[in-house]
């Protein structure tokens, strides 16, 4: 869409080809755009940078007949498929590790249960290769809760791994252990997760750097909650795909411009401009939105 090139060419994150940034893939159904009937609509695929959840590239996609993997590869070229990479199980495939792994680029994926057999082999590498490397986090409390993790790397270079993995180049493996307790239920869980990566753990600093990768990707899809909360994404009732594709695309601006007044509550600023349109122009000037 000429909308969406418009935005990137003029609001976008320039990439350096030096330093290597880390960015979360994540899908997000726009609900209002779902037909009586069906179970999916259309959806937004973004590429969101770790550092600031600023959304540095989208991909559109029915749910319905399309695919997310297939609109995250899409964004797969460079300079985005040489930085560092997160993403949740649903991209555990070698078409896509594989081009990443050979064009320089680093991936830290979810490994679940949809690859059973590798999953399998890593859950018995974790029990019998020493972990280097472990970390275990300060307790956090909020919302009613407390968490604790623990993390651990295990090299699994030399283990046995199928041959249609051999250039994904596999290296490190990351267990982390999500301690939770409920406090006015007085409720504990444990939840282990595994993480794959062809990022050569090196030293403390490198591991706690994927640890902090793993943290930072789910906060990311939090993050979504945003065009929700404030920009009322899914109250938006509409059947034509054009008109939903580009809603999205101006919340993802908006947002953008909102990112930088550098306010605590986007929610309150909203109202505020609303009711204030003058004050709305000036600060788009400000920013030299306008």
């Amino acid at each position: 869409m000429t909308f969406a090139k418009l935005i990137y060419d003029q609001y976008g994150i320039e990439l350096s080809e030096k330093e290597k940034e880390w960015f979360a893939f994540d899908g997000k159904e726009l609900k209002g755009s779902i037909l009586a009937g069906n179970k999916r609509g259309e959806a937004v695929a973004l590429a969101v940078r770790h550092e600031d959840r600023v959304v540095y590239q989208m991909s559109f996609f029915n749910g319905s007949k399309e695919s997310e993997v297939a609109a995250v590869r899409t964004m797969l070229k460079a300079p985005l498929i040489s930085h560092k990479l997160t993403m949740d199980a649903l991209h555990f495939k070698p078409n896509t590790l594989i081009p990443i792994n050979l064009a320089g680029g680093i991936f830290l994926v979810s490994l679940k249960n949809n690859q059973s057999e590798l999953l399998a082999e890593m859950e018995f590498c974790s029990k019998h290769i020493s972990p280097v490397y472990p970390y275990q986090s300060k307790v956090e409390k909020g919302h009613g809760r407390e968490d604790q993790r623990n993390y651990w790397s295990y090299n699994i270079e030399k283990e046995y791994i199928d041959k249609r993995w051999k250039k994904a180049g596999f290296k490190y493996l990351i267990k982390v252990q999500r301690d939770r307790t409920i406090c006015n239920r007085n409720t504990y869980s444990r939840q282990i997760a595994y993480f794959l990566t062809n990022e050569k753990v090196q030293n403390q600093a490198n591991a706690m750097e994927l640890y902090q990768a793993v943290r930072r990707h789910w906060q990311v899809e939090t993050a979504n909650n945003a065009r929700d909360c404030i920009l009322k994404e899914d109250k938006l009732r509409c059947i034509f795909t054009d008109t939903n594709r580009t809603m999205a695309l101006c919340r993802t601006l908006a947002i953008k411009i909102l990112n930088q007044a550098d306010v605590k509550n986007r929610c309150e600023l909203m109202d505020y401009y609303a009711d204030h349109f003058d004050e709305c122009i000036s600060f788009l000037k400000r920013i030299n939105f306008l």
